[in-house]
């Protein structure tokens, strides 16, 4: 597939996708560049691009961001979308999800909490701090929090994106989220993140805030099931 494609000559968009590809950091993996021979397909990094090239040409339009922490082993570091599965793009019968070689099909409770709320609204669009998946040494099927060091690498791809994008309103999913945008000085709204018990409090406030603010229209980017 070819990602220049997908982008339609966005200079900005090609920038932050090089700018993702690119990046090396100690102890984090590089969903875009690396692949490991034990959990991935042999062109899982250039699936993993395309498929967020796809995602991010999409939704060009959209005005509302929904910025994460990081990417979880069981959601963006298969898929290269924030806040996907695999799970969710096989369900959706997306041909381009399959990265995975040993297990298949990763679950995150987190991603299916994020879609259920956004639901079709294609004027929402994901993004982590930290585009790219921390993990301890050895430990390539868990997560960890991104150290300080990474975080501030993160922003310089996260102010990549928001200049790319020009959101209306930026949502904060957590509070290490919240800090982050904070120092770029960007106004935003907390909200809780979905994992360790917090679904239920994540759905109810962004469900009542997206639906206050910002009510659905009737623009969709699908027909036929509620994929990226």
């Amino acid at each position: 597939m070819d990602t220049g494609r997908a982008v339609n000559g966005d200079q900005k968009l090609r920038g932050l996708l090089a700018a993702l590809e690119d990046a090396a950091h100690p102890s984090v993996f590089n969903p875009y560049m690396q692949g490991d021979p034990r959990l991935d397909l042999p062109d899982a990094a250039a699936i993993r691009l395309t498929n967020l090239a796809h995602y991010l040409a999409a939704r060009a339009g959209a005005h509302i961001a929904l910025i994460g922490e990081a990417a979880g082993y069981a959601g963006c570091r298969f898929t290269g979308i924030p806040f996907t599965c695999e799970a969710q793009l096989r369900e959706w019968n997306d041909p381009r999800f399959r990265t995975s070689s040993l297990y298949g099909d990763y679950d995150e409770r987190s991603a299916r909490c994020v879609w259920r709320t956004v639901g079709m609204r294609d004027d929402v669009i994901f993004w982590n701090v930290f585009p790219w998946h921390p993990c301890p040494p050895g430990r390539p099927l868990s997560n960890r929090q991104p150290s300080g060091a990474e975080l501030r690498a993160g922003l310089v791809v996260l102010k990549l994106f928001l200049n790319w994008k020009r959101p209306d309103q930026v949502i904060a999913v957590g509070r290490i989220a919240e800090r982050a945008l904070r120092r770029l000085n960007v106004a935003t709204t907390y909200v809780r993140h979905p994992s360790h018990g917090g679904q239920r409090a994540f759905h109810s406030a962004l469900n009542c805030m997206l639906h206050a603010q910002f009510p659905a229209h009737d623009s969709r980017l699908r027909t036929s099931s509620s994929g990226p």
